[in-house]
C-alpha cells in the first residue's frame, strides 16, 4: 500500500469517527433540549394544578363560612343568577404579587387572570383560562357512615346516621410564561356538607367534658366533645364506641375540680372489639410498648397520633386527627371564661340562645351592609339561630309571666313554615284554651321549718337551696287531648293536627327585654321549676308520624323536673338502656315513642318523690327501686371552676341531676347525654351535703335514634370533607361542567 492510499485511509478514518461523535453530540444535545422542554412543561403544569386545587380550597372555604351560618339553601344557590362561587380577591392578589427568590432577585407568578372572578350568566362558564364553577346544591339523603368500610375508619362520624350531601366543583386555572409555552389545569372535587343530629351522640359535650364515675361505668355508642376530655374511673370506663375529642383527650380530673385523680382502668374498643387501656399495660403491642414511656397516654404525649391510630384503630381522636368542633348551625363555638384573676365568670355560652324565647322582629332586623358589614353579618347569623330555636319550633307555647300567670299558644306560619310578625314586630300568636286543664301553676308555701318543713306547694330544690314556684304539666291528659284529635276539646274547636308538630315550649319571662351580652344569653328569671309529670306515655298521635313527626319534645328556658318513670312501662325486665320497652311496635301511637327534655337543668325524681319532703333531710327524700327514662336530654352543666377554684362540674356521671338518696336504687335512661352550654339559671356547685346518693347507672344511647327516629326539633351540627379530588382532561372537564349547566337550567 503506498503512502498516498495510506494518507486517504487515515483521512477517511477520522471523518467517520468526527461524524459519529458529532451524531452523539447532537442527540445528547437533543436529549437534553427534550429534557428541559419536559422540565419547563412541568413546572408551568404543576403551577397551573397548584392554582386550581387552590381555587378549590378557597370555594370551600366560602361555602364552610356560609353553610355555618345558615341551615338550608336553595338547590340553585350557586348559579350565576344568585350567588355562584368567584375567583376571590386574595387570589387575584396572590398571583399579581412579586415572588422573592434566592439572592435578592424577584420573578413573577405566571397564572392567566380572568377578566371576569364571578360569572353572571351560564353562558359564561368555560370562557376563562382561569375559573370556578359550583353545581347544584343536592336534596341530600341520610346515610349510616359504617366504620367498616374501608377509608371511613378515621372519620369523626363514623358509626352515626348523618344526612349528607355532596356539591361538586370544578376548577381550572392556566399559566403562560415567555419561552416556555402555556398548559391548562383541571380539577374536580366534591365538599360533603354533614349534617349529624345532636342527639345521634351517646354523650356530645360542647365544653370540657368530664367522667370520673365511682362505680363501673359503660358507655355504648359514640362520644364527642368540642372541649378537653378528661376521663378516669375508681372501678372502670369502658367505652364501646368512638370517643373524639375537638381538642384534648387527658386522663385523671380537670385541674379546676380541686378532687384527686383515681386510677381505675380506662378502655377502648379497637376495630376487633379488643378493649385496649389508656394506661400502658398488656392490651398494648410491642410497638406501641417501645414507643412510649409508660404510665397513662394523653394527647399532649409524644407520638400521640401515631399510638392512638395504632393502639385503638382510629376510634380514639382528637385535634390533632383533624376532629373539628361540631356546633349547631349558626352558634359560635363555646369560650370558657378562665381568668382567675377576678371572682366573675363570664364565659361566651351561644348555644344557650336555642332555649330562650322567640325574638320580635325589630330585634331581628338587618343593618345597611355597606355601612356596617359587620354588624350585617351578626344580624344574618342571629336571624338563622333564631330558626334553630326550640321556641320558634314549637307548636305549643305554655308562656309564663313573672306574675305566674299561664296562657297558651301557637305561633302563626305562613306556608314555608316561618313564623310571621305583627305590624309592630311581635310574632303572631293563636290562642289555645283546652277545656280540660293540663296546665297547673303553683307557688311556694310550706309549713314548720328544718327538718319538719313539709312543703304544700311548688317544691324545694335542696342542691339549689330554693323555694320554687312550679309550673305542672300533666304529660297524661295532654296526650289524651292530643290522641283524640277533637276540635270540642278546645275552645274554638281548632283541632291539634292544625297546630301540633311535636315540640312544647314552656317560656318563662326574661329579666330584660333584650340582651347586651355578646352571647345575646338573657336568663329566665329565677324561682321557676317545670314539672313533668303522669308521663310514661307522651303525645304520639296518628296524623303528626304520617307526616314523619314521631313523639315529643318538652322544652324550656327554666329547671325542668321529670316526675317518676317518662315514656316508658316502668318495667326492668321490658327494654335495656339500648332496646326500647318494645321494639315491634316502637312509634306506635300509645306505645314508646322518640322524645326529648331540654331546659337550663333537669332533675330526675323517682316514682317515690313527694313534693311535700323537699325541704326535709334525705332521709325522708329516698328513691323506689327502679326508675326508667326513655329520653334525649339536653341541659347545662356548672363547669369545673366556675364556683370557685375547688369545685367540680359532677362530670358526664352526674348530668342527669338528683334530689334523693338512690343508694342500691336503679335510674335506667334510654337516650342521649347533651351538655351544650353553661347553665344561666340554676348556677350553684355540685357537692354540697345531704342533696342526694347517686343511683345504679343504668344508661345508653337509644337504638332508636341510632336508626333515624329523632325527636321533635332536634339540632343538628354541621360539619364539612372534601372528597373524590380528581385531575381532568380539557375533555373531561367540558364534560362535567356541560351537565352541572344542564343541572342548573332544568331547575
Amino acid at each position: 500500500m503506498n503512502t498516498k492510499q495510506r494518507k486517504g485511509n487515515t483521512i477517511l478514518l477520522v471523518l467517520i469517527i468526527s461524524t459519529a461523535l458529532g451524531a452523539a453530540v447532537f442527540a445528547t444535545l437533543r436529549s437534553v433540549r427534550h429534557e428541559s422542554s419536559m422540565n419547563k412543561r412541568a413546572y408551568i403544569y404543576h403551577e397551573a394544578r397548584f392554582a386550581a386545587e387552590t381555587l378549590l380550597q378557597s370555594s370551600f372555604a366560602d361555602l364552610h363560612k356560609r353553610m355555618t351560618d345558615s341551615a338550608a339553601f336553595p338547590v340553585d344557590e350557586l348559579s350565576p343568577t344568585r350567588n355562584p362561587l368567584s375567583v376571590p380577591g386574595e387570589f387575584v392578589t396572590k398571583y399579581q404579587t412579586n415572588l422573592s427568590v434566592p439572592g435578592g432577585a424577584t420573578a413573577s407568578h405566571n397564572v392567566v387572570m380572568p377578566t371576569k372572578t364571578k360569572y353572571t350568566a351560564m353562558s359564561e362558564f368555560g370562557s376563562e383560562d382561569t375559573e370556578v364553577i359550583g353545581g347544584p346544591i343536592p336534596p341530600g339523603d341520610w346515610r349510616f357512615i359504617d366504620p367498616n368500610v374501608p377509608g371511613n375508619e378515621n372519620d369523626p362520624l363514623a358509626g352515626t346516621l348523618s344526612f349528607v350531601r355532596g356539591i361538586e366543583i370544578l376548577a381550572k386555572a392556566t399559566v403562560e410564561k415567555k419561552n416556555w409555552g402555556n398548559t391548562t389545569a383541571y380539577t374536580r372535587q366534591i365538599l360533603e356538607v354533614r349534617d349529624a343530629p345532636l342527639f345521634a351522640h351517646a354523650i356530645f359535650y360542647n365544653i370540657p367534658m368530664e367522667i370520673a364515675p365511682g362505680p363501673e361505668m359503660h358507655v355504648y355508642g359514640n362520644v364527642h366533645s368540642n372541649g378537653d376530655a378528661f376521663l378516669q374511673a375508681g372501678s372502670g370506663l369502658y367505652f364501646h364506641q368512638k370517643v373524639t375529642s375537638a381538642d384534648g383527650i387527658y386522663h385523671g380530673r380537670r385541674g379546676e375540680s380541686g378532687l384527686s385523680d383515681s386510677g381505675g382502668p380506662v378502655k377502648m374498643q379497637n376495630r376487633d372489639g379488643d378493649w385496649v387501656s389508656m394506661q400502658e399495660d398488656s392490651s398494648w403491642n410491642t410497638e406501641a410498648q417501645s414507643m412510649f414511656g409508660g404510665g397513662w397516654l394523653e394527647s399532649t404525649d409524644a407520638n400521640w397520633e401515631t399510638l392512638a391510630n395504632q393502639l385503638w384503630d382510629g376510634n380514639v381522636q382528637n385535634s390533632d386527627h383533624d376532629v373539628m368542633t361540631q356546633n349547631p348551625v349558626g352558634v359560635l363555638d363555646y369560650v370558657e371564661d378562665t381568668d382567675t384573676s377576678t371572682s366573675v365568670k363570664d364565659s361566651e355560652n351561644y348555644s344557650y340562645t336555642l332555649i330562650q324565647p322567640v325574638l320580635d322582629k325589630t330585634q331581628l332586623a338587618l343593618p345597611d351592609p355597606t355601612t356596617d358589614p359587620i354588624g350585617y353579618e351578626e344580624a344574618l347569623r342571629r336571624n338563622e339561630i333564631e330558626k334553630q330555636k326550640f321556641s320558634y319550633k314549637a307548636g305549643l307555647t305554655i308562656n309564663v309571666s313573672s306574675a305566674g300567670t299561664v296562657s297558651l299558644h301557637t305561633l302563626k306560619r305562613d306556608a314555608d313554615g316561618q313564623v310571621e310578625y305583627e305590624a309592630d314586630g311581635t310574632p303572631k300568636r293563636t290562642t289555645i284554651i283546652p277545656n280540660t286543664d293540663f296546665v297547673t301553676a303553683e307557688s311556694f308555701a310550706s309549713t314548720g321549718s328544718g327538718s319538719s318543713e313539709v312543703v304544700n306547694s311548688g317544691l324545694y330544690d335542696k342542691r339549689r337551696g330554693k323555694e320554687l314556684d312550679t309550673i305542672e304539666i300533666d304529660v297524661g291528659k295532654l296526650t289524651t287531648l292530643i290522641h283524640d284529635n277533637n276540635g270540642s276539646d278546645w275552645v274554638g274547636g281548632e283541632k291539634p293536627e292544625t297546630w301540633w308538630n311535636g315540640v312544647v315550649y314552656v317560656s318563662y319571662d326574661q329579666q330584660a327585654p333584650s340582651s347586651t351580652r355578646v352571647d345575646d344569653v338573657n336568663p329566665a328569671i329565677d324561682g321557676w321549676g317545670v314539672k313533668i309529670t303522669n308521663a310514661k306515655e307522651i303525645p304520639n298521635p296518628d296524623f303528626a308520624r304520617a307526616k314523619g313527626i314521631y313523639g315529643t319534645t318538652f322544652a324550656t328556658n327554666q329547671t325542668m323536673y321529670i316526675d317518676g318513670h317518662y315514656n316508658s312501662d316502668g318495667d326492668i325486665n321490658t327494654g335495656s338502656p339500648v332496646e326500647p320497652d318494645s321494639a315491634a311496635d316502637f312509634a306506635k301511637q300509645g306505645e314508646e315513642a322518640s322524645s326529648a327534655l331540654v331546659a337550663d337543668a333537669i332533675t330526675f325524681l323517682s316514682t317515690n318523690w313527694n313534693d311535700e319532703n323537699s325541704a326535709q333531710s334525705k332521709s325522708n327524700r329516698v328513691a323506689s327501686n327502679f326508675t326508667e327514662v326513655s329520653a334525649a336530654i339536653l341541659a347545662g352543666v356548672v363547669p369545673s371552676g366556675k364556683t370557685g377554684s375547688n369545685s367540680y362540674s359532677g362530670g358526664v356521671e352526674n348530668f342527669p341531676r338528683f334530689l334523693e338518696n338512690w343508694s342500691g336504687r336503679t335510674l335506667r335512661i334510654r337516650g342521649s347525654i347533651v351538655g351544650l352550654y353553661e347553665s344561666e339559671v340554676a348556677t350553684e356547685k355540685w357537692g354540697s351535703g345531704d342533696v342526694y346518693n347517686p343511683p345504679k347507672r343504668n344508661w345508653g344511647f337509644h337504638k332508636k335514634f341510632g336508626e333515624g327516629f329523632y325527636p321533635p326539633g332536634t339540632p343538628t351540627t354541621r360539619t364539612f370533607r372534601g372528597r373524590d379530588y380528581q385531575d381532568l382532561s380539557e375533555s373531561e372537564y367540558n364534560t362535567a361542567m356541560a351537565q352541572i349547566i344542564t343541572n342548573l337550567t332544568s331547575i
